[in-house]
């Protein structure tokens, strides 16, 4: 079975790898450090809010920049154009907001999710291009399957770290082979990415996106946990959840991490401009991955890192939204 499958999508998979990047090494003899924030909306109620000033959400904030790799969801349509498409809610970004991104350190985000496809194929398609002119990665989503399933892959200090991402709603077309969309959360489809990145790239280290779940529920689903372990069985190494705008719990399976979901980062889709949430690190040393919840506090639309009592309380409730787990990276 496994065979057919990888037989069966790898020519699609090696016709998108012709243009995937990879990222320059590095002569430094240390651990790569991930960073991975949750959705990020830099329309909407953050638009009205700071006006011009592209740069307020991550003013100060060094935690992405300082990682090797800083990856969020982004949420949201690049461009000035398009029609809405009907739905109770659409948002869409300044293209000249991607600054905030890049200048945060961002190198890439996942395209897989409910909002992208906003304002249409024309707002989609801007997307891309703005997103490839500033030099920012995108996974999940393309003008066509292979574009869409194509992983975004970084080599640094030796190590090859691919990415992919999936959206299973209805929200955003799927991919097609002549057609635009996003990859689907489909588990033959994505079993099937995951060998091909493993086998024909030879990656060290596999990285899943899904923008998935029960908005505002605290907890995954037993569908998801199942969905999530069958990847890390498939051969991916950690899986990254997002869309419930809620933390989540953090399970070690197996020899691969799970974070259910990350909640908001920075999300302009509500009028809330201050919460906690927090990031995710993925460490990879030489005796293996390590990983840790970052506390961060958004004040005012601001991210910044939580110290103290307020820290210790956001990683407390993660720790207690872990224990339905039976291992978790709360626990040794």
């Amino acid at each position: 079975m496994i065979f057919l499958l990888l037989t069966a999508y790898l020519m699609t998979f090696l016709e998108g790898m012709t243009d995937t990047p990879v990222a320059a090494d590095s002569a430094a003899d240390s651990p790569v450090v991930i960073r991975f924030g949750g959705d990020v909306l830099l329309g909407g109620y953050y638009e009205k809010s700071v006006g011009e000033n592209a740069l307020r959400a991550f003013e100060g904030f060094k935690a992405l920049a300082e990682a090797d790799i800083a990856m969020v969801n982004l949420e949201n349509p690049v461009t000035i154009r398009g029609t809405k498409v009907p739905k109770p809610y659409n948002f869409r970004m300044k293209p000249g907001f991607l600054r905030t991104l890049s200048d945060a350190g961002i190198k890439i985000v996942s395209i897989a999710n409910n909002h992208i496809f906003d304002y249409g194929m024309e707002g989609f398609l801007d997307t891309i291009s703005y997103l490839d002119t500033a030099g920012i990665l995108r996974v999940g989503a393309g003008r066509n399957m292979a574009e869409a399933h194509r992983p975004a892959v970084f080599t640094i200090r030796g190590k090859i770290i691919g990415f992919l991402a999936y959206y299973g709603g209805g929200e955003a077309p799927g991919a097609e082979k002549n057609s635009a969309g996003v990859a689907r959360r489909d588990l033959g489809q994505v079993t099937a990415d995951i060998l091909s990145l493993r086998h024909v790239v030879q990656a060290d280290y596999i990285i899943v996106n899904l923008h998935w779940g029960t908005e505002k529920a605290e907890t995954p689903d037993l569908a998801q946990r199942t969905f999530a372990h069958a990847l890390i069985d498939a051969g991916a190494d950690a899986v990254i959840g997002h869309h419930p705008h809620v933390l989540q719990g953090i399970e070690k399976y197996k020899s691969g991490v799970i974070a259910y979901s990350l909640g908001n980062l920075i999300f302009g889709g509500n009028s809330r401009s201050t919460y906690q949430t927090g990031l995710f690190e993925i460490r990879l040393a030489p005796d293996g991955p390590h990983y840790a919840l970052m506390p961060v506090l958004v004040d005012g639309w601001r991210a910044s890192l939580l110290t103290g009592v307020d820290s210790s309380a956001v990683a407390a409730k993660v720790m207690r939204l872990s224990t339905i787990f039976p291992s978790t990276i709360f626990t040794k």
